[in-house]
């Protein structure tokens, strides 16, 4: 059983909300879209912006209200809506000011499209952390960490906080070597997923590439 949320389909909804996949069904059936209304920057984490869900006839939506995403409403072209481009899309929750584990449900599109653009960049992506650890370490396979736990220099991170890893080769990662984590978690108890920060404007400006930006 599946739900369509901007014309993505996933059962992790159902998942992480046992006994209540009819109202998720219900409140994310392929009438559930982005509002004109402007998106909400996220008062923590500035590079997520928080956009209002309501259905085609503009009536609210009774679980998910928020689609979380790099793009602010400012990045999306005249005419254009976000649920054009569902990679975009991180995942939805009910509370704006806040993302609980518990009631997050993350878009598997955007995972996909998040494990793709690093493998296409994370090699050539200037991030002096990265480097730092791929020219201490030398050789092997060296775990990209996500920010929001950060281990001990040198330490490796729990598995639901490695994003993927990468071969490196005499100190320098190597390209068409990345390999995504499936045990990774988008939200868990420590917050949302944190790329470093050129990471982080790396996959801004692959999705306002979706928009033609």
């Amino acid at each position: 059983m599946t739900f369509l949320a901007f014309g993505c389909s996933s059962t992790s909804a159902l998942n992480l909300f046992p006994g209540r996949g009819i109202a998720l069904l219900r409140a994310f059936s392929s009438s559930a879209v982005a509002s004109n209304e402007p998106s909400i920057v996220h008062r923590s984490l500035p590079y997520l912006h928080s956009h209002p869900i309501t259905t085609k006839d503009g009536a609210p939506t009774t679980t998910l209200k928020y689609a979380l995403s790099y793009l602010s409403s400012k990045d999306i072209p005249s005419g254009k809506r976000l649920c054009d481009h569902p990679d975009v899309v991180i995942g939805w929750t009910p509370e704006q000011s806040s993302i609980d584990p518990r009631t997050f449900v993350g878009n598997d599109v955007f995972v996909d499209f998040l494990h793709r653009t690093l493998a296409e960049n994370i090699h050539s992506v200037n991030d002096p952390s990265l480097k730092g650890l791929a020219k201490w370490q030398k050789e092997g396979w060296l775990h990209i960490a996500d920010e929001r736990n950060p281990p001990p220099w040198g330490r490796i991170p729990s598995p639901e906080d490695i994003i993927g890893s990468v071969l490196v080769k005499n100190g320098v990662i190597q390209g068409g070597t990345y390999q995504p984590m499936p045990a990774h978690r988008l939200v868990t108890s420590n917050g949302i997923f944190q790329l470093s920060e050129p990471l982080t404007q790396c996959m801004i400006r692959s999705c306002k590439a979706l928009f033609g930006k």
